[in-house]
């Protein structure tokens, strides 16, 4: 309507077959090029052609865009003709007003631009994931959820190729689509869209956007050796060690201060024997280098100094409980996380003898594919035991300080690995920083011990409530 009363005002006779309709910014350059345009302009070889806009934002956000689609369209006899901007006509006041608009709105797109970058920057940083969630997960207001029905097979799909004997992802693709897993729109998952899925880490737990890599706030879907060990398979390398090992209890559980990445260990090949080493594997880091004597020895000595005494834990006996009470509540979640994965390998055997029987799954496949399910029911029913193990040892290890010294460097090195793992993530839940130029453990590292003693004191100034 507004263009009509335009166009009658300025005496401007309109031609239906010269509209063309352009619904974004984007698409004003392929109206531009096309043949439709061309051939308008051309059979109305007498007759004047005008492009109405309501404002030249509508028609480009930046200066050289504006400019060379003006002369474009100049050039094939159409006049550019603004509703809402009168002023901005060929003359020399009409062209400063148009240039002076153009970068306006150039400075309002780019300044747009900044704010939404800086914006997304920050959300990123904070672990959230800005756009459409990852096959496996699910936008649902603002987070990203597991999706429960597609989760399992992606899931099994990273198992397939970390655990399992699959030379090639095809193989694993064919199978886990003839299972059901397909896109968010029912579509077939392809092989480049595969390929992309097994190499983001954010099935894992991290974001990474650019050079920002962070812990995201979503559930991981699967560990993080697991997600190293495809990606070593992908690279057409061997399967990483597994972070519990009986020759080396502390790999994984050191983290190198320089880079905070946690040490690996293994055994070094000399002229006449093999050394066990522990050390930094970060490409550009090494800060740290340490035999597996010196290392565990330093850490033992580290544990010799932690000796809670009888009379400091019978003053907190509440107060230790309630330090033990955080981690207790995280062993039942990962309790509970392990128990809902063993029911979803029951749930994929179900749906394997499902394609198998209707001739979509080969009898090779269905074995393979039964043998990584049962594979992965005693993983974990291990890791539930482990878990068990892990509650009644600490709960032990908190009882018997309630009457006497423990010490921790002695029970530390007698225990076997399961026993050395629990100790070593009671008394430091999260790992210990080790400082090769000072061969010992940085400052920053807190045990449990040091929270309670911080804890009472801080009680001991605030007063403690009747019931506490």
């Amino acid at each position: 309507m507004r263009a009509s009363l335009t166009a009658t005002a300025r005496q401007i006779t309109c031609l239906p077959y010269a509209h063309f309709s352009i619904n974004n910014r984007h698409a004003q350059t392929n109206v531009l090029n096309s043949s439709e345009c061309s051939n308008t302009a051309k059979s109305t070889t007498n007759k004047f052609l005008v492009s109405l806009l309501l404002i030249l934002s509508r028609f480009a956000r930046n200066v050289v865009d504006q400019g060379t689609s003006i002369m474009t369209l100049k050039q094939l006899g159409i006049e550019v003709v603004s509703i809402d901007e009168p002023i901005t006509d060929d003359t020399a006041a009409g062209k400063l007003a148009r240039n002076m608009l153009g970068s306006m709105n150039q400075f309002f797109s780019d300044s747009l631009s900044e704010k939404t970058k800086f914006r997304m920057a920050a959300g990123v940083k904070q672990g959230r994931w800005l756009w459409v969630a990852p096959v496996g997960y699910l936008n649902a207001d603002k987070k990203v959820l597991v999706d429960g029905q597609r989760a399992p097979l992606v899931r099994k799909a990273f198992e397939l190729i970390g655990n399992g004997g699959y030379a090639t992802t095809e193989a694993v693709l064919k199978i886990i689509t003839s299972m059901g897993l397909d896109t968010r729109k029912g579509r077939p998952i392809t092989r480049q869209t595969f390929h992309k899925m097994i190499q983001n880490p954010f099935y894992c737990g991290w974001i990474v956007s650019g050079e920002t890599r962070v812990k995201g706030s979503h559930a991981p879907l699967i560990s993080e050796e697991l997600f190293q060990a495809v990606q070593s398979k992908l690279n057409g390398k061997s399967t990483p060690h597994k972070k519990l090992n009986e020759d080396f209890p502390l790999r994984g559980f050191i983290r190198c201060y320089k880079c905070n990445k946690p040490l690996t260990a293994g055994w070094a090949i000399g002229r006449n024997e093999r050394y066990a080493r522990y050390w930094c594997w970060t490409k550009g880091c090494g800060a740290v280098a340490r035999s597996k004597e010196i290392l565990e020895n330093h850490f033992f000595i580290l544990l010799t100094m932690l000796k809670p005494t009888a009379y400091l834990l019978s003053k907190i006996p509440e107060l230790a409980a309630r330090s033990w009470e955080d981690r207790k509540s995280r062993i039942a979640a990962d309790a509970k996380v392990l128990s809902n994965r063993l029911a979803e390998q029951n749930t994929l055997n179900q749906k394997a003898i499902v394609a198998k029987l209707n001739g979509i799954l080969s009898e090779d496949d269905f074995q393979l594919m039964k043998k990584s399910v049962n594979e992965q029911k005693l993983r974990i029913e291990s890791d539930i035991k482990t878990l068990d193990s892990e509650r009644s040892s600490m709960e032990d290890l908190i009882s018997q300080t309630q009457n006497q010294v423990i010490d921790f460097g002695e029970s530390w090195r007698k225990a076997s690995a399961h026993g050395k793992h629990e100790i070593q993530y009671a008394l430091y839940p999260e790992g210990l920083k080790y400082s090769h130029e000072k061969s010992f453990f940085e400052p920053s590292n807190v045990s449990l011990f040091l929270a309670i003693k911080q804890a009472l004191a801080s009680l001991e100034q605030l007063g403690v409530p009747d019931g506490i």
